[in-house]
Order: C-alpha cells, then sequence, then structure tokens
C-alpha cells in the first residue's frame, strides 16, 4: 500500500501549522497514517515496565536496574537505548516504598527517548520535529517547569553523564514539545502512555471534531480517518479533550494542557449547540435555566433565563459544584463493576435531578455508564431485565447518540459502542412483545431489521479499530452477531 495523503498543510495566525482535506473525502475514508517518533510512559504513572508498561513491583532490568516485568521486554526497543544510557552512567532506579503511587523518577523516560531518536535520526527531527510548539515562555511561569528542571533536565545532563551530547535547554525543548504536542495511547499494559506523532499533532482542535483517529497495538502507529464527508480544502479537526465534557472543564484542560484559549462555536454557545451539556436547572424558579452570560469569559455571571427570576452565580460557584459531583463520579468508576455499580448511579442520577438540565455532561455520563452496565452485571443481565428496564436502556443509549450527532458527528469509537449496546435492548423488546402476544410474527421481522442495521453500523466503524482492543472486539463481535441474527430471521 502505497503512503495516502490526503491533506494538505497550511499556517496561519490562529492555528499555526494546521491540515486542509487536499480532496472530498467520504465518511470513514483513511487520510493519513503516522508513526510516532517517540513514545513512552505519561507523566505522574506508578513504575511501569519500560518495555509493555505493565505494572511491575520490585522486578528490574538486569542491565540498567530500571522497572522491566521480564527478559523478553529488557531487549523491547523502545527500552534498548535508554537500558545503555543507565548502564553506563551507573545509574540504578531508587527503591520505591509503594508502587502503586506515582513515580517522578520515570518522568525522564519519554524525554530521553525523544532525545536519542533525534540523535538517530536527525532529518527526520528537522523536517517532522523542529517547527513545533513548545510555549517555552508560558511554560516557564509553571511549576512544572522547575520540577522538569530538577527531575528530567539536570538527571539526564548530569547525573547520567550526557552533558556532551544534549544541552539542559534542549532537554528542557522537548518537554514542551511532549506536554504541548502528546497524544495519549492506551497500552497492551493497561496503562496509557504518550506518544508524539508529527502529522496528527498539526491537526487543529475543535470541540466538534471532524476526524477519528485509531492507534494499532503493532508500534503505535496511528490511521486517521474522516468521521463526516469533508470537502476539499476544509480544515481536519481533531478534538484534543474529552468530547463529553462541559464547556469549564474542555476550556480549562486546553488552556492548562495545551496552552491556549478554545473559542469554538460550541465553546461560544452557553447552549453547546443545544445540547444543554454545561446547563443548570433553577431552584429560586420553576421553569428557568442557569447559562453562563458568556461561556468565553470566565470571569462571566450565570444566571437564569426566567426574566421574573433573575438568580444569579458565579463562575467560581459552577465550578466548584461541578468538581465535587466530578469527583463522586469518578469514586463510582473506581469500583468493580456490579449490582452496586447499577444502584449508587441510579441513586447519584436521583440526587442531581434537581441540579443539572437532564442533558448535562455529568448526568450524561451517568447514563452513558448505565447504558454500558445494563445487561452486563449479575442480577442485571439482557435475559433478566423487565421491560421497563430494557426501555430505559434504550433512553440512554438514544441520548448519548443523539448527544454525539452534534458534537462529535459522523462515524467514531464511541458512537460504535453505543450501537452496539442499543441493538441488545431493542431486539429483546420485540422478542418480548412477540411471546406475549402482542405483535405479530411479521410485525416481529419487521422490528428486527433494526438491530440488523444497528448491528451493521456498528460492525462496520468497530472494525477499523485493533482488533485486539474491546472496541475491535465488539466490532468483530456484532458481525457475528447481524450474521446469525439474519439467519434467525430467515428460518421464522
Amino acid at each position: 500500500m502505497g503512503e495516502i495523503n490526503h491533506y494538505d498543510v497550511r499556517q496561519n495566525e490562529k492555528y499555526g501549522r494546521y491540515l486542509v482535506a487536499n480532496k472530498d473525502l467520504e465518511c470513514g475514508e483513511l487520510i493519513f497514517t503516522d508513526t510516532p517518533f517517540a513514545f513512552g510512559p505519561k507523566p505522574d504513572t506508578p513504575p511501569l515496565c519500560l518495555g509493555c508498561y505493565c505494572v511491575v513491583e520490585n522486578t528490574l532490568c538486569s542491565q540498567c536496574g530500571w522497572p522491566i516485568c521480564g527478559p523478553e521486554c529488557e531487549t523491547a526497543p523502545a527500552h534498548v537505548g535508554e537500558c545503555a544510557v543507565f548502564a553506563n552512567a551507573k545509574v540504578r532506579f531508587q527503591p520505591v516504598d509503594d508502587w502503586t503511587t506515582s513515580s517522578p523518577q520515570l518522568d525522564c523516560i519519554t524525554p530521553l527517548r525523544l532525545l536519542l531518536a533525534k540523535e538517530k535520526d536527525p532529518d527526520r527531527w528537522q523536517s517532522e520535529l523542529e517547527a513545533m510548539e513548545t510555549h517555552t515562555v508560558a511554560r516557564k511561569e509553571r511549576p512544572t517547569w522547575g520540577a522538569d528542571q530538577v527531575n528530567i533536565a539536570d538527571f539526564l545532563v548530569d547525573h547520567c553523564k550526557l552533558g556532551s551530547r544534549f544541552d539542559k535547554d534542549l532537554v528542557q525543548r522537548v518537554c514542551g514539545i511532549l506536554e504541548v504536542n502528546s497524544v495519549e495511547v492506551p497500552s497492551r499494559g493497561g496503562f496509557s502512555i504518550r506518544a508524539i506523532y508529527p502529522r496528527l499533532s498539526i491537526a487543529a482542535h475543535s470541540c466538534v471534531p471532524n476526524i477519528a483517529h485509531t492507534i494499532l497495538q503493532n508500534g503505535y502507529q496511528v490511521l486517521v480517518r474522516s468521521a463526516v464527508p469533508i470537502k476539499t480544502g476544509e480544515p481536519l479537526y481533531l478534538c484534543y479533550t474529552y468530547v463529553l465534557s462541559p464547556t469549564i472543564i474542555r476550556r480549562e484542560f486546553l488552556l492548562e494542557s495545551k496552552f491556549f484559549n478554545c473559542d469554538c462555536p460550541r465553546c461560544a454557545d452557553p447552549m453547546e449547540l443545544g445540547t444543554h451539556l454545561s446547563t443548570l436547572k433553577c431552584n429560586k424558579c420553576d421553569n428557568g435555566i442557569i447559562l453562563s452570560t458568556n461561556p468565553l469569559d470566565n470571569e462571566a455571571p450565570w444566571k437564569c433565563t426566567d426574566k421574573q427570576c433573575e438568580f444569579k452565580t458565579t463562575n467560581a460557584a459552577v465550578r466548584k459544584m461541578l468538581a465535587v459531583v466530578q469527583s463522586e463520579i469518578d469514586q463510582l468508576d473506581a469500583i468493580e463493576p456490579g449490582p452496586q455499580t447499577i444502584e449508587a448511579r441510579e441513586t447519584a442520577l436521583k440526587k442531581y435531578k434537581s441540579v443539572f438540565h437532564p442533558r448535562h455532561a455529568l448526568l450524561l455520563s451517568l447514563k452513558h455508564a448505565l447504558a454500558q452496565l445494563y445487561g452486563r452485571v449479575e442480577e442485571y443481565t439482557l435475559d433478566e431485565l423487565p421491560d421497563i428496564i430494557l426501555e430505559r436502556k434504550i433512553e440512554f443509549c438514544k441520548l448519548v447518540l443523539d448527544t454525539l450527532n452534534i458534537i462529535a458527528p459522523g462515524e467514531n469509537r464511541m458512537r460504535g459502542m453505543m450501537l452496539y449496546e442499543l441493538h441488545a435492548p431493542v431486539m429483546f423488546l420485540a422478542r418480548s412483545e412477540f411471546s406475549a402476544g402482542l405483535i405479530t410474527q411479521e410485525k416481529l421481522k419487521e422490528r428486527l431489521q433494526e438491530p440488523i442495521q444497528l448491528l451493521a453500523d456498528a460492525a462496520r466503524i468497530l472494525m477499523r479499530e485493533d482488533p485486539q482492543s474491546p472496541e475491535g472486539i465488539t466490532g468483530q463481535v456484532a458481525q457475528q452477531s447481524m450474521e446469525q441474527l439474519k439467519a434467525s430471521l430467515e428460518s421464522l
């Protein structure tokens, strides 16, 4: 397969370098692939094997004395370079008391890999990484600059005796390249890592993306596709943050990690393009909702829309409340899936019903989780679910899908997974009505066309993922289920 390159690089004041389509693209079309220049642990991860990124405890590389899970990973191509550096300088990983908490010692690994890759392939560095944004001035103002100076620049140059090869300014520059441009990557070991993709990093950000990317486990190659049809000359937009977050959280993350204030149409609209992902309910009156008076201004007050009410609160108060509820949801996400996780989420939905609009991002995240849990945990398996709960699962799946239609349109992993979740309750409900004598066999056949279509769409989207990933596996299951359901329909 020749290299696919359906984009051109442009430059302007707002985005710096960005990508545009150089031909009309169909939905799901491959635009380009990219291989990482370097990859490795993210900051604040616990000690991981430097070959496969699984959690390790007290197992170290026999050559350099840094965390490695076994002989096979000692020779992993990504580890070999740093192994020689640490072994030559006789710098070993310092024992830790708790192998489950984050280890700042690992913060130097990915920057070191980037430096070694620069040394090994200076031409690729020159053509692909030299122009990358580092926001050095802004980074110098932050506490992380000092930590990077000590844990990474001083450590590599002084302790690891690399002063003849790299200077401290270059090390800080590499830290900046990683901070601003790296992409989170799922690894086989279960912990996500980060990688620098020279071409993907040029894509501009929007909170309504039009491209989707898939990362393959084999060498972490990335495939970038159009999520919707894209016309020649249109910019390619990636979403750098979690697409189902409310505006305050997205903009805070983008400013903190990517050093810019997003002013895309979604961020500028208090109702988030009609999705209400940021909308609060007014407790002072019954018919008003509370919206930011200007979402692009972090100091702007929030007000009730009811002319009679005019209730007002501050942005800081809203932010604080979101943080409290979010930490509650995070605790629920940490519990092993079981009947109690369903019940705890349903309780949280009731508790916050009067605070948030029913489509608010935080309630949506609870509903998204429930859409995936109903039918999958003991006491709530599909054949045990009463019709009313099947209908609830359908309602939650459709709510997520309707929201995605607006803020992450087209074909992406999240849509594929929701379509797959939706097919089962639709199918079970139809069968349950047929066995209760409420619909005829002909009507049943007609009703089962919907789950067949849902499975076909889910399979098409998810089979583009890595075959070993949860999404890729679901894609294969969807394909088989669709064929079985078609066959059973023909025998009716």
